[in-house]
Parts: structure tokens; C-alpha cells; sequence
């Protein structure tokens, strides 16, 4: 795919919007190792285009033969370069979109409660005003990678967590957020993947597998590793800790992390300075800064900053096999998930005991003590 020198312009159509709940500004969330604002920025500029940053009263106001997209769009380089390569030679006004499939499913949540064929973003390129809008799909490589699962958990017993480089994300909620991020995560092994084959990636295992993975670590200064830590495929910021016998596996640890004895951290992001307890479990999950979590096991979810968790039953399924609905700026949306845990807010705490049900989010600030039944006071 080779771009002309064209010269694009991207118009950012800034609402100043809040995160949903978390209240923090959509353009400061993190994705990956920065902001959404800074991303955008970057994947732009790095194809020779310029933003712009515009009021939705000035929409109409924008050049002909150029891009607007809404604030809280992320994208991926390798999605916004097939757009401009479409539209350098087009002579019609287009939206863009994605086919639905396994990677899509898992990590593109709907931001829509319309039914449609495809996923369609907020990504239009206006090629005049006269012209009806069309719909474009954006090409995706799908590498497959699953785990079997009972069929009384998933429908079908296979949970996918594929890897695509290729994918934008409409974010309207923390649960959003949460899988972006996921999905960045695991796109780190995208290189190696035509090295590995099919079988393995599958979640059927090797020691080959395995070994390719290691050579994806990249290990901070001043980080103490357990001789008997098992680290694969694996990000470890400066200053951290990982006790005895645990397992980091395809995840991101931040700056000042603890990880202590007997812990599995997989397919996880965990902010600066998150401390995990002994014998913890952590799949599928992101933190902001400061989190503290013990006695788990926690999956599918995401903490605000300074937030914490005392042996909190994190649910992530309904027992009824339904898809899990959430809360976003839209209202409540069906997120189409089999598995979704809880969105915790900044500075709350949840005591021990407690039962948070899949798909909730628990407000900034929030202190849940441990249930009723629970002993507290002295006689």
C-alpha cells in the first residue's frame, strides 16, 4: 500500500467530553503508553497530514477533500493509513468501517444501541457536501488466538482473544477503554506471530511458543525478579518487584509496581505503582495508578486511580448466558461480551465480602464496607 503525497487534513471535533463516570478528559485518557489526544496526534502526523481542532458549530466550515473524526475516536496507524489510501483517489464523500468478526467482537464495544451490518466510526472523509456519505470497510488481518472454555461459560467453548493491528474504538465508557488497551497490549506479539504457527498460538502451547515470547521482554532498571518468576512476552517498569513463583505473562507492568508471591498477571496492564497481594490472579485487566488489590480472582476489569479492592468477589458472567449490558454516555448498551468484569472509579474502595455484579461501574469516591453479616465490632 504505498500514499501519494497528499497532503491531508484531519479536522478533530473537540466536545471537551468526560471519560463516562471516571470523569476524566476523553483527550487525557491512556492508551497504551500515552494519551488519546497524543495518540491521535502521533498516527497523523506520522503520514505527512495536519489536524485541526474544530467546534461541531464549525463542521461545515472545513476543506472539501479532507478527514473529521470525533474526539473520541481511537484508531490505529494501520487503520488510518487504508482510509487515506482510499480516499486519495476517490470522488465520493465516505464513512469508514469494519467488518464484524472474532477480533472485532472481543474488543470493539458498541457505541451504538442501532443494529448494523457493519461497525461504522466517526471517521468520514467529505469529498464535497452534495454527495451522500459511503460506507468503506477497512481490511483487517485477523491472527487467531483462543482459549476453550466449558460450554456452560461460552457458547461454543471457544473465548477469543485474537490480535488485529488494524481497528478504531468509539470510547464512551471505562469498559471501552479497557479493551483498547487490552487489544494494544497484545498486538506487541504481532511480529512473532508468523513465526508461530496456527497450533500454537491457539492456546494448545509450546515450548517454542513459549520461548519466542520471552524475546519480548523488556525490563526496566532496578527491577528484582524471583529466580523462580516466570516472565513471558512481558513489559517491567523501573523500580518493580515480582515475588516467587509468579507469572507475568503478555502484560505491562508500570513503574514501582509490587508483584508479590504466588501471582499470575495475564494479558494485563497495570498502572505505576499498582501492588498485587500474594496468590493473586489478574486476567484481562488494566489499572490506573496506585491500585491495590487482594485476594482475587479479578478479570475483565478496570481500576481508577488510587482505588482499591479487599477480597471482593469481582463477577464477570451471567449465569444466564446472556450478554453483559453497561452503563456509558449513550445510556445502558448490550457490550455483546459473554465475560466482562467491573469498572471501579478513582478513590473508591470496596471492602471484603462484597459482590459487584458484571457490567457495573462503581462511582469516583465510592467506599463499599463489607456486607451485614460480616463481623465488625467488638461486643
Amino acid at each position: 500500500m504505498k500514499l501519494k503525497n497528499n497532503v491531508f487534513k484531519f479536522y478533530r471535533i473537540v466536545r471537551d467530553k468526560k471519560l463516562f463516570s471516571f470523569g476524566d478528559n476523553i483527550a487525557d485518557i491512556r492508551v497504551g503508553d500515552t494519551t488519546l489526544r497524543d495518540h491521535q496526534d502521533f498516527v497523523i502526523k506520522s503520514l505527512n497530514c495536519e489536524i485541526i481542532d474544530i467546534g461541531e458549530e464549525d463542521l461545515n466550515s472545513m476543506e472539501t477533500g479532507s478527514f473529521y473524526f470525533d474526539e473520541n475516536l481511537f484508531f490505529t496507524l494501520q487503520f488510518l493509513k487504508q482510509a487515506i489510501f482510499t480516499a486519495q483517489d476517490s470522488n465520493v464523500s465516505m464513512k469508514f468501517c469494519l467488518r464484524k468478526n472474532t477480533f472485532n467482537d472481543r474488543f470493539i464495544l458498541p457505541h451504538s444501541n442501532k443494529e448494523t451490518e457493519y461497525i461504522e466510526f466517526d471517521l468520514v472523509y467529505v469529498y464535497d457536501w452534495e454527495s451522500d456519505i459511503k460506507n468503506v470497510l477497512i481490511e483487517q488481518k485477523i491472527y487467531v488466538n483462543f482459549v476453550e472454555l466449558p460450554e456452560q461459560i461460552v457458547r461454543g467453548r471457544r473465548f477469543h482473544m485474537d490480535q488485529c493491528d488494524t481497528f478504531a474504538s468509539h470510547i464512551i465508557s471505562p469498559f471501552h477503554q479497557l479493551q483498547v488497551n487490552l487489544a494494544i497490549n497484545l498486538n506487541r506479539t504481532i511480529r512473532l506471530q508468523k513465526f508461530i504457527p496456527a497450533k500454537w498460538r491457539s492456546g494448545h502451547g509450546s515450548k517454542w511458543a513459549f520461548r519466542a515470547l520471552k524475546r519480548l521482554n523488556k525490563i526496566g532498571k532496578n527491577v528484582k525478579i524471583h529466580p523462580s518468576a516466570i516472565i513471558e512476552g512481558s513489559i517491567i517498569g523501573d523500580n518493580s518487584t515480582i515475588g516467587a513463583n509468579s507469572i507475568v505473562r503478555l502484560s505491562t507492568i508500570g513503574k514501582n509496581c509490587s508483584v508479590s508471591e504466588n501471582v499470575s498477571v495475564i494479558n494485563s496492564i497495570l498502572g505505576d505503582r499498582t501492588y498485587i497481594s500474594n496468590s493473586n490472579y489478574i486476567l484481562n485487566c488494566m489499572t490506573y495508578e496506585e491500585v491495590f488489590m487482594i485476594h482475587g480472582p479479578y478479570q475483565f476489569s478496570i481500576w481508577g486511580k488510587n482505588s482499591a479492592c479487599f477480597a471482593v468477589i469481582n463477577a464477570d458472567i451471567r449465569l444466564d448466558q446472556k450478554t453483559i449490558k453497561i452503563p456509558t454516555d449513550i445510556g445502558v448498551i448490550d457490550s455483546k461480551q459473554p465475560l466482562l468484569g467491573i469498572a471501579y472509579g478513582h478513590d473508591s474502595k470496596i471492602g471484603g465480602g462484597s459482590i459487584i455484579a458484571a457490567g457495573r461501574i462503581i462511582p469516583n469516591g465510592r467506599i463499599i464496607p463489607p456486607p451485614d453479616n460480616i463481623i465488625l465490632k467488638f461486643d
